[in-house]
């Protein structure tokens, strides 16, 4: 799991700089990228399906930037394939979805991908 959530952030890192893994701190300066790894099934015979979640959130009325930002990160995660030292996954965007948040003055974008891992962990 340290290999794939440091891959993920690595894709995640070359699109923005400021990525965090589940929680971005209260001093987080917008926008950002929030990334997770909520679920991993094994099927016993070495395929793993995992699925990843990237939210993107911005402080801005005007939704282009973050728009853009989660394009971005479409068109690096969508189909990729990430090698590790034991195990190969392949993303494959499941869906994309407009969150409203509690603080009418944030804007959220939140793009989930299921991994389909082969190889040991």
């Amino acid at each position: 799991m340290i290999e794939l959530r440091q891959l993920i952030q690595a894709e995640l890192k070359a699109v923005h700089t400021r990525v965090y893994y589940q929680v971005a701190p209260e001093s987080a300066t917008f926008p950002y990228l929030v990334y997770d790894i909520p679920t991993v099934y094994d099927d016993g015979e070495g395929l793993q399906t995992a699925n990843v979640d990237v939210d993107g959130w911005d402080d801005e009325e005007n939704t282009t930037a973050l728009e853009t930002l989660m394009a971005n990160v479409n068109a690096r995660l969508n189909k990729k394939t990430l090698v590790g030292s034991c195990f190969a996954i392949t993303l494959y965007l499941e869906s994309k979805l407009t969150l409203i948040d509690d603080d009418p003055r944030i804007r959220r974008r939140k793009y989930t991908y299921q991994g389909r891992k082969i190889g040991r962990s």
